[in-house]
C-alpha cells in the first residue's frame, strides 16, 4: 500500500494500489479544498467571470502584446531540452546560449524601495505609507522605485521580476511580526492602495513592463513563529468578505503579472498545493494570467512543515499541479525530472508552467533590442536622486500621524525656544525596517532636530549623552535612557532625567525595532518593550513639557502616555528621510495629516485569540465593538476641518447603477493643512452580522486657511461592501433595504450621515 497522507488535520489511505500516485495527489488535493471551501471549486467555471485581461489595457500592456510575447514564449519552449526547461523554474536559472537565452535571477526586492546597498532611496515602510491615504503619492513612490529598479538592472544586472511590493496579507492581528509590511487592516484601503503600487511598477506601456510586480502572500498568511506549520482556519465569510479582496483587487485591477504562494496551510492544505485558491480562485474566477511562484522554500514545506507528502518529488508534482508555476527555492529544478519520470507531472504541465514565466520575461524586454524597449532609456543617475530624495522627505512627512496634542502643545517655536533633551533608544538611529536595502541617507529623529535648530549642523558624531549648542545659540542635549528591550537601569535613568531637567522642552522617541519583532518572530505583547514605560514616566516628571514620538514598525498600547502626557506624534518607520519629517512636523515646518491605517488597541485583552482567522470575532474596524486607543483612520492637524452639505445622487441603487456622495470640507483654522475625508457606508439588516461599518471610499485634500472643496465618492452596485458571502448558496448576495452613509474624519469621528435604497 501507498504511504498515508497527511491534510494537516487527519490521515487519507488511498483506496488500492492501483491508484496512481498523480491521480490519488489530486484527489486529496481536490478534497480538502472543497472541505475548505464549500465547493468554490467545483462552481468555479460557472462562476467565471468576464476576463478583464481580454481587454486592449490589460496587465499594463495591451492585449495583442501579452498574447505575442505567449506565442514567443512556447516556441523558444519548444527548442528547449526537457532539463533545459525545469533549468529555468527556479531562482537562478542558467543560459541556454544557442537560443540567446541568458541567466537569469528571480527576484529583487522593492517593497518600500530597492533593496540594494546605495545609491538607491528608501521610502517610509508600507504600513507608515498606508498611514498617507494617498493614491497619488503611491504613484509616485512606485514610479521612482520600478525607475531606480530598471536603473538598477541596466548597470548591474540581475532581473527586474520583483517579489514585492505589494504585500496584501490583512493587518488583522497587531502582534504579527510582519505588520510593517502591509497596508492596514482594511480591504478596500489595502486593495486600492496595492492596485496604484502595482500599476506604478508595472509602467503604461502598451508593449513592455517595467518591471513585474508580485502580489504576496497567497493567501490567510499572518502568523511567524510557526508559519511553516501553521494551519489557518478561516470560515468561508472572512476568506470571501475580507482576506482574498485586496488580491482580487490586484489581480482584476492591478492586473498584477505574479502571485506568491505562503508557508502555511490554509483549512488543512498547504497554500502552495491549493488547486481550489491557486486555479479555482486566481485563474478560472479572476482570470488571472501571469504566474504562480511559491515563497522560499516553501514547497520543501509541503513535505517538511505539513507532512502532506511524503517526498520533494511528490510536492513539486502536487504543486505544479495546483498551479503553482515557479519554484522560488531549488525544489523544482531538482525535483521535476524524477516526477517526471514517475509520470507525476507531465511534460505539458512543465510547459504551460514555464510559458508563464517566460511570457513576462518577454515583455520585460529581455529578448528585444534594448532600443525598442523605452525602459532601457533610464539612467542610473535617478538612484536615489535628488528629486527621489525629495520624495521621500515628502513621503515621511505625509505617514506621520499626530495622536495627541493637548492645548495646541505642538507645534513649537523655534525662537522661544534655547534648549531641548532628546531622549530614548530610538532617537539616534533611522530604523527602515525590513526589505529596506541601504541607502546613503539615512537622518535619524536626532539628526533631523540637530538640522532644524542647528541652522543645518548635522550630529552624526554626536556622542551619546554629549550638548551641543548650535551656531544658532540652541542647546541640545542626549540621553538615551535605555535601550529598546533591555531591564531597567538606574544609572541611565538618571541621566535621561538630569538632562530632561536642564532643558525647556523634552522630544522623547521611543519604540521597536526588528528585534523585537520582524519576519519569522511575532510579538507576545503591543505594549512598549523593555523599560521604555518607566523611562517616558521618569522623563515627564521631571519635565512634563514633553512630546513622545514613536518611531516604530506597528502599533503601541501607549496608554499611560495619551493619558498623561500633552503631544504624541506616530511616526512608523518612515524611511531615509525620517528624522527630518519628525523634525519639521515638532517644529511647525509641517503640519501633519497622516490617519491611521489599523485600530490601536489598549492591551491584548482587546483582541481575539491570535490564530484566530474569523474577522467576525471583533477584529479590526468593522466588527470590534470595544474602545480603541486609536481608532482605524484617526489622525490630528494643527488646524481644524468642517464637514458640511452631504448630498447622494441617487436614492436607489440597483444592478450596474452607482450612487454618488458629495460633501463640503472647510479648513476652520488659522494654518494650511491636509485632511483625509473617509465615507463608510453601513450595510441593511441581513439574516447574518454585517460589519459595523465597511469603508468605501477616501481621498486626502489639501485646504487653505478658510479654503473649501467639495469631495465626491461613487458607490457602485458591485461595491463588495455592499454584499455578503451566503454560506448556504456560495456565493455574494445582495440584501435590499437601506443603505446608510457615513462620512467623516475617521471611523470613530463621523461628522455627515445619508442614506440610498439597495436593490439586488
Amino acid at each position: 500500500m501507498a504511504a498515508p497522507i497527511s491534510t494537516g488535520r487527519k490521515t487519507v489511505k488511498p483506496a488500492a494500489d492501483r491508484i496512481p500516485r498523480r491521480e490519488f495527489n489530486q484527489m486529496v488535493a481536490l478534497a480538502a479544498a472543497v472541505i475548505a471551501f464549500g465547493g468554490e471549486q467545483q462552481r468555479s467555471s460557472a462562476a467565471t467571470q468576464k476576463n478583464p485581461h481580454g481587454k486592449e489595457d490589460g496587465y499594463g500592456v495591451s492585449a495583442a502584446a501579452f498574447n505575442r510575447a505567449r506565442r514567443r514564449s512556447e516556441a523558444i519552449i519548444a527548442k528547449m531540452t526537457i532539463p533545459e526547461r525545469i533549468a529555468q523554474l527556479g531562482v537562478n536559472t542558467p543560459a541556454i546560449k544557442r537560443l540567446g537565452v541568458k541567466p537569469y535571477h528571480f527576484f529583487q526586492q522593492a517593497l518600500h524601495g530597492l533593496c540594494k546597498k546605495g545609491p538607491v532611496t528608501s521610502f517610509p515602510c508600507t504600513l507608515a505609507l498606508a498611514n498617507t491615504w494617498n493614491t497619488d503619492l503611491f504613484d509616485r513612490i512606485y514610479t521612482a522605485v520600478s525607475d531606480e529598479s530598471r536603473a538598477w538592472y541596466m548597470k548591474h544586472g540581475g532581473g527586474i521580476i520583483m517579489r514585492s511590493p505589494p504585500v496584501v496579507n490583512m493587518a488583522r492581528d497587531p502582534r504579527w511580526g510582519r505588520m510593517e509590511e502591509t497596508l492596514g487592516e482594511d480591504p478596500y484601503l489595502t486593495g486600492t492602495l496595492a492596485v496604484h503600487a502595482i500599476k506604478a511598477m508595472q509602467g503604461n506601456n502598451k508593449n513592455y513592463l517595467k518591471t513585474a510586480a508580485t502580489a504576496k502572500h497567497f493567501l490567510c498568511y499572518n502568523t511567524e513563529d510557526d508559519r511553516m506549520t501553521a494551519d489557518a482556519s478561516v470560515d468561508p465569510r472572512s476568506f470571501w468578505e475580507y482576506h482574498t479582496r485586496a488580491f482580487r483587487a490586484c489581480v482584476e485591477e492591478g492586473h498584477v503579472f505574479s502571485i506568491m504562494t505562503t508557508y502555511n496551510e490554509l483549512n488543512g492544505l498547504p497554500t502552495t498545493a491549493n488547486r481550489a485558491t491557486l486555479t479555482g480562485i486566481l485563474r478560472d474566477r479572476w482570470g488571472f494570467r501571469g504566474f504562480v511562484t511559491s515563497d522560499y522554500y516553501a514547497v520543501t514545506e509541503i513535505v517538511k512543515g505539513h507532512h502532506f507528502v511524503p517526498n520533494l518529488t511528490e510536492a513539486v508534482a502536487i504543486a505544479m499541479e495546483a498551479g503553482c508555476d515557479h519554484g522560488a527555492g531549488p525544489e523544482y529544478q531538482k525535483y521535476l525530472l524524477k516526477a517526471l519520470h514517475l509520470e507525476l507531472v507531465t511534460e505539458s504541465d512543465i510547459n504551460r508552467a514555464l510559458a508563464r514565466v517566460m511570457t513576462v520575461r518577454f515583455l520585460l524586454g529581455e529578448f528585444d533590442s534594448p532600443k525598442s524597449v523605452p525602459y532601457t532609456k533610464i539612467s542610473p543617475d535617478v538612484l536615489n536622486s535628488p528629486a527621489h530624495q525629495a520624495l521621500a522627505v515628502e513621503a515621511a512627512r505625509q505617514s506621520i500621524v499626530l495622536l495627541k496634542n493637548e492645548n495646541h502643545f505642538l507645534p513649537w517655536d523655534i525662537k522661544k525656544i534655547k534648549s531641548v533633551a532628546v531622549i530614548g533608544p530610538m532617537a539616534g538611529v533611522c530604523h527602515l525596517g525590513g526589505y529596506s536595502g541601504e541607502p546613503d541617507v539615512r537622518i535619524s529623529p536626532l539628526q533631523g532636530i540637530l538640522e532644524v535648530l542647528g541652522d543645518g549642523v548635522t550630529g552624526g558624531g554626536m556622542a551619546v549623552g554629549s550638548r551641543w549648542t548650535t551656531p544658532s545659540g540652541h542647546t541640545i542635549a542626549q540621553a538615551t535612557g535605555c535601550s529598546v528591550q533591555g531591564p531597567i537601569n538606574s544609572t541611565d535613568i538618571a541621566a535621561a532625567v538630569d538632562a530632561a531637567r536642564g532643558a525647556d522642552h523634552v522630544i522623547l522617541v521611543c519604540g521597536s525595532d526588528q528585534a523585537v519583532d520582524r519576519e519569522g518572530h511575532d510579538r507576545r505583547d503591543i505594549t512598549l518593550p523593555g523599560a521604555q514605560h518607566e523611562l517616558i514616566k521618569a522623563v515627564y516628571k521631571a519635565n512634563p513639557r514633553t512630546v513622545l514620538v514613536l518611531s516604530t514598525n506597528t502599533s503601541q498600547a501607549v496608554v499611560w502616555e495619551q493619558e498623561n502626557l500633552p503631544a504624541i506624534v506616530c511616526a512608523q518607520f518612515a524611511g531615509q528621510a525620517q528624522g527630518t519629517a519628525i523634525a519639521q512636523v515638532i517644529f511647525g515646518h509641517y503640519n501633519p495629516g497622516g490617519k491611521l491605517a489599523s485600530t490601536w488597541y489598549t492591551s491584548i485583552k482587546q483582541l481575539p485569540p491570535f490564530h484566530d482567522y474569523s474577522i467576525i470575532d471583533g477584529r479590526t474596524y468593522m466588527y470590534f465593538k470595544g474602545k480603541p486607543l486609536y481608532p482605524f483612520g484617526f489622525g490630528l492637524s494643527y488646524t481644524a476641518f468642517g464637514y458640511s452639505n452631504l448630498k447622494i445622487k441617487g436614492s436607489t441603487l440597483a444592478a450596474g447603477g452607482a450612487v454618488t456622495v458629495s460633501a463640503t470640507i472647510t479648513n476652520t483654522g488659522d494654518v494650511p493643512g491636509d485632511e483625509i475625508v473617509q465615507c463608510y457606508s453601513q450595510a441593511p439588516q441581513s439574516p447574518v452580522v454585517r460589519p459595523i461599518k465597511q469603508l468605501v471610499g477616501f481621498t486626502r485634500i489639501t485646504l487653505k486657511p478658510g479654503e473649501s472643496k467639495q469631495v465626491q465618492f461613487a458607490i457602485k452596485h458591485e461595491d463588495r461592501a455592499l454584499h455578503y458571502w451566503d454560506e448556504k448558496q456560495w456565493k455574494f448576495v445582495t440584501q435590499p433595504g437601506t443603505v446608510k452613509v457615513l462620512v467623516g474624519a475617521s471611523s470613530a469621528d463621523i461628522r455627515l450621515r445619508g442614506q440610498f435604497e439597495l436593490r439586488a
